[in-house]
């Protein structure tokens, strides 16, 4: 499941190396994609009361997707190099953010994968 190993999800297997593949990266390129202006942001935290992530680049999230375990589940993955920025509810914002909050789904695609604050944990979004 995911890039790198055998497709097991419904019809043909996606375009893992595509950043707009919406079979893979639909949610996150809606939501958190780089061409997304702040006024989006701060919709989202307005009706979610949680921060937001953006990403900087296309091509670090298949990065993220193909370094992501090949099982399903949650997880942070540091890039130790700047990949995205957080707005924040107070109107800040985190820019040159490193980690990434990542779930894949059982049929191996993402529910979601955006930029993360340093001291963001897992258990702080088990809602989702």
């Amino acid at each position: 499941m995911g890039s790198g190993c055998q497709w097991n999800g419904r019809g043909v297997e996606p375009q893992w190396n595509n950043p707009k593949c919406s079979k893979v990266y639909d949610h996150i390129l809606r939501h958190h994609g780089p061409q997304l202006q702040p006024r989006h942001f701060q919709g989202r935290i307005a009706s979610t009361n949680t921060d937001q992530g953006q990403w900087l680049n296309l091509q670090d999230l298949v990065k993220a997707e193909q370094v992501t375990p090949k099982h399903p589940g949650r997880y942070i993955i540091d890039f130790q190099r700047p990949l995205g920025r957080v707005y924040h509810a107070d109107g800040s914002i985190t820019e040159n953010v490193t980690r990434v909050n990542i779930k894949r789904k059982l049929d191996g695609t993402l529910k979601y994968a955006y930029p993360v604050v340093d001291n963001y944990t897992l258990k702080r979004r088990e809602h989702e």
